[in-house]
C-alpha cells in the first residue's frame, strides 16, 4: 500500500467521523450566515446577491434535512473512495 493509498483511508475515516460535527453545524441558526460569508469571500460576489440566490433559498430545507443531505454527501465520497478515484487520478495527474 503506497502512502497515497494510506492518506486516502486515513481521509475517508475522518470524513466518516465528521458526520455528527456536520450534522450539527447545518442545524445551527449561524450556519446560514456563514454559508452566505463563505459564498461571498470565495467568490467575491455580494451577500445581499448570495442571500437572494436560489441556494440559498433553499436553506431551510436543506437544514431541516440535514440527516438526509449528509448520507448523501458521504455515499457519493465512500463511492469514490471505494473506486479510488482521488488516488487513481492524482498519479495521473502527474503521470503515473
Amino acid at each position: 500500500m503506497s502512502l497515497l493509498d494510506i492518506a486516502e483511508e486515513k481521509w475517508i475515516r475522518k470524513l466518516r467521523a465528521a458526520k455528527p460535527k456536520w450534522l450539527a453545524m447545518v442545524k445551527k441558526a449561524e450556519s446560514f450566515e456563514a454559508y452566505v460569508k463563505g459564498i461571498a469571500a470565495i467568490t467575491g460576489i455580494p451577500e445581499t446577491v448570495i442571500r437572494s440566490s436560489f441556494p440559498a433559498r433553499n436553506w431551510a430545507e436543506f437544514q431541516s434535512n440535514a440527516e438526509k443531505y449528509v448520507e448523501l454527501w458521504i455515499g457519493k465520497i465512500e463511492n469514490a473512495y471505494k473506486q479510488k478515484k482521488w488516488s487513481t487520478n492524482y498519479r495521473k495527474a502527474f503521470g503515473g
